[in-house]
């Protein structure tokens, strides 16, 4: 009796253990970032992750992390020439690092609500992405993203400075990022809000 007993708590100790490794979440620098949404692209047939935190969503988002796969993309850094090309179609001013050697691309750029009237508040969005290769097939992403709501001018210009200085760092941080498995499941913040 004594030895199922013991079986039985291994067992729930090997099930907590793996449901505890299984959780939905990433770190970044420093930071944890949880599985938010996951959906299949029609585009490129890869599955897109994003990643927020605790307490944000697609609508209040403050920091993101999103992680895209590219099943028939062959090149990482052809991939990174070509958003960058995407970019420049908006005159979205950019910068890209290419290492040929481990056929990685790294593009960083930044965004500003095309805010027609001109008026405040305007977004300020920073994005680093990383392109490398897929450990299943093609190539794999990594995206962080910083997202600044601007009340005036003289704020604008203080959070382009702050953000400026966090570039480098941002963009060391996402070469040396690890890129977390795909999640190849649809998860939809309806689905998860439904949970109890």
């Amino acid at each position: 009796m004594m030895r199922i007993f013991l079986v039985l708590i291994l067992l729930v100790l090997i099930v907590n253990t793996a449901n505890a490794q299984d959780e939905d979440f990433i770190r970044y620098n420093g930071k944890k970032y949880f599985l938010t949404y996951s959906g299949k692209s029609f585009e490129h047939n890869g599955y897109y992750n994003q990643y927020f935190k605790s307490g944000e969503d697609f609508d209040s988002w403050t920091e993101m992390i999103a992680i895209q796969h590219f099943p028939n993309v062959y090149s990482p850094i052809d991939l990174a020439y070509t958003y960058r090309e995407f970019l420049v179609q908006y005159n979205c001013p950019s910068a890209l690092w290419v290492d040929k050697d481990k056929n990685i691309g790294v593009l960083d750029f930044m965004l500003i609500n095309d805010n027609e009237s001109k008026k405040m508040p305007i977004i300020l969005e920073f994005n680093v992405f990383r392109y490398s290769k897929s450990p299943m097939c093609g190539s794999v992403s990594v995206q962080y993203a910083k997202k600044c709501n601007i009340e005036d001018a003289k704020k604008a210009e203080i959070v382009k400075k702050k953000l400026g200085k966090y570039r480098l760092k941002a963009i060391n941080e996402i070469k040396l990022t690890k890129i977390p498995d795909i999640v190849n499941k649809d998860i939809g913040e309806i689905n998860l809000n439904d949970l109890p």
